[in-house]
């Protein structure tokens, strides 16, 4: 086994428990990797250099004095990266799984009636997101087979890169708080994922800015960030959960705080749960005294 790909496993094996050295021989043994005991102790002694361990002697009463050893920063920092890895691939296979599904139970076929109810063939829809996953770009690429004489205009950060080839779709580099299109000029907007607290209130009035005085806006989120849960977690929502943390870095939004910041704009809520997803539906939107023109 190569040193690296011991030192990445002693870190999940071991993660945030006290060791010793033989103890990390029996348990490689017991899952039937061989491993010499002289190269596994130049992998600790490598750990403790690289700051990924630390250690100490702790006397025995049944024998000699043992070196502990337990993570140190550094080594808590790897096994988080680990942690992040693990968490991106499972959620790379579990929408691989979502879109594989049979028509007659496929999730995307509901998502998709939720968004294109009422709109016309010749409709502007704005697709707002910061991240563009490949459950995003279906959904893309069906409201453009339901735009033919439509448009699709993506508003996405400079640093997202984005490879797709549509005819009606357009590109624009924005945030959640300052999408570059002029006021009243979108029928639909669909937001992936909800900004930072602090941003909501300016994205909120951008986004009714945006949308024509009979438009409507759907936000997708994951349910446990508007949700207010109790452990034990389902295995998506650990996911989403720690994903969103640790990964976005984001936070979660009090859903009575959402829906009263949401009624500033739109008169009409509606609520939806797909699978561990959360889509808002809001229309009405609220003659407000002034539409600032751009």
């Amino acid at each position: 086994m190569r040193s690296a790909d011991l030192k990445t496993l002693i870190l999940k094996l071991f993660g945030h428990k006290e060791f010793y050295g033989y103890e990390v021989h029996k348990v490689l043994a017991s899952e039937g990797i061989e491993l010499e005991i002289s190269q596994l102790y130049r992998v600790l002694k490598e750990m403790l250099k690289e700051e990924l361990l630390e250690s100490s002697w702790k006397t025995s009463q049944l024998g000699p004095k043992k070196r502990m050893y337990q993570l140190g920063e550094r080594g808590k920092a790897a096994l988080n990266d680990v942690f992040v890895d693990t968490i991106k691939t499972v959620h790379s296979f579990y929408g691989t799984y979502l879109l594989s599904l049979i028509p007659k139970i496929n999730v995307f076929k509901e998502i998709y009636q939720l968004l294109t109810n009422e709109l016309k063939d010749d409709g502007i829809v704005v697709f707002l997101t910061i991240n563009l996953s490949p459950m995003h770009e279906m959904i893309i690429q069906n409201l453009h087979s339901k735009l033919p004489h439509g448009k699709i205009v993506l508003v996405k950060p400079n640093a997202l890169l984005v490879d797709m080839n549509l005819d009606n779709l357009l590109f624009l580099n924005g945030f959640y708080n300052d999408v570059p299109l002029k006021t009243d000029y979108a029928d639909c907007m669909i937001v992936i994922d909800l900004p930072k607290r602090k941003y909501l209130e300016r994205a909120l009035k951008e986004w009714h800015r945006v949308l024509k005085p009979n438009g409507k806006l759907a936000i997708f989120t994951p349910s446990i960030l508007i949700a207010q849960y109790e452990d034990p977690l389902t295995i998506g929502d650990f996911i989403e959960k720690h994903e969103h943390e640790t990964i976005e870095k984001g936070e979660h939004l009090n859903k009575i705080i959402l829906e009263e910041q949401v009624k500033h704009y739109f008169k009409k809520i509606e609520e939806k749960s797909i699978v561990h997803m959360t889509i808002l539906r809001l229309s009405e939107p609220v003659q407000l005294r002034a539409r600032a023109k751009i």
